[in-house]
């Protein structure tokens, strides 16, 4: 499985992983600021965006390829699905995860009766099934769901479907399978230091996950911006933004962030 990637700027690395139905587009404005003082990797996820469909979707070969397309050692951010996957990532090989910032990402996406603060199972089904015969509506609802709530739904809005026009999804039913991924005990043994970026009016991952995911790792950081939805990188880069540079300063001095 090979990846599409770039790299951009110059300074400690940094991957981006973007969710699901989308690329790394999606990243737009946000990207090109991190690359002002970071060397940004870019990764398109298999089957969307410019990377091909992979015959193997499972947790393990994914996460192979994109320790194939990544820095040897970096400071990861994931947001949504990426951040699922940054998580894995970090549980397989933490020697090479400095530090994972998660952005409206849950360890486990699909709630399950131990773990309520996630999207609900029979909600997930309609989106797998109706994907099936309606794929454009399918994304077009999921966009929705996405901007709902927050201060800048709109210009949200119109990003997404502009990343949507232009990625041609493939395979989606199968990057859909990925977000049941269990990570829980990924960000329990989780050593590298972390943080978690919610939005406090989040459809898909509520707000209310933040005591949850504490009591699993009380080293995590958790930080929840007011009137953002599901892209807080977006409706609050300018926070989104600090909260990164923060986490890498710690790692790597004060010097290494500007």
């Amino acid at each position: 499985m090979s990846l599409w990637h770039e790299t951009r700027g110059t300074g400690p690395d940094l991957v981006l992983l973007h969710g699901w139905g989308l690329n790394s587009g999606i990243w737009g404005d946000f990207s090109d600021r991190l690359a002002e003082r970071y060397r940004v990797t870019l990764i398109d996820l298999p089957g969307l965006g410019r990377s091909a469909p992979a015959g193997d979707m499972s947790l393990g070969s994914v996460v192979g390829a994109l320790f194939e397309a990544a820095p040897e050692q970096a400071h990861w951010v994931g947001w949504s699905l990426g951040g699922q996957l940054a998580l894995a990532c970090a549980e397989q090989a933490p020697e090479q995860v400095k530090s994972l910032s998660l952005i409206a990402a849950n360890p486990c996406f699909v709630a399950r009766e131990d773990w309520p603060c996630a999207m609900a199972s029979d909600v997930f089904n309609v989106f797998v099934e109706s994907l099936a015969y309606n794929e454009a509506k399918t994304l077009q609802r999921f966009a929705a769901l996405q901007t709902r709530g927050s201060a800048s739904a709109r210009d949200e809005l119109k990003r997404l479907k502009g990343v949507m026009a232009t990625a041609e999804p493939q395979a989606l039913a199968s990057a859909l399978m990925l977000l049941e991924s269990d990570l829980r005990s990924a960000l329990a043994t989780l050593n590298c230091p972390a943080q978690l970026i919610l939005g406090a009016e989040d459809q898909l991952v509520p707000v209310g996950l933040a005591k949850q995911v504490q009591a699993l790792n009380p080293k995590l950081k958790v930080n929840v911006l007011a009137q953002s939805a599901h892209l807080p990188f977006i409706s609050h880069a300018d926070e989104a933004l600090n909260m990164l540079n923060a986490l890498v300063r710690q790692v790597d001095g004060a010097d290494a962030a500007g």
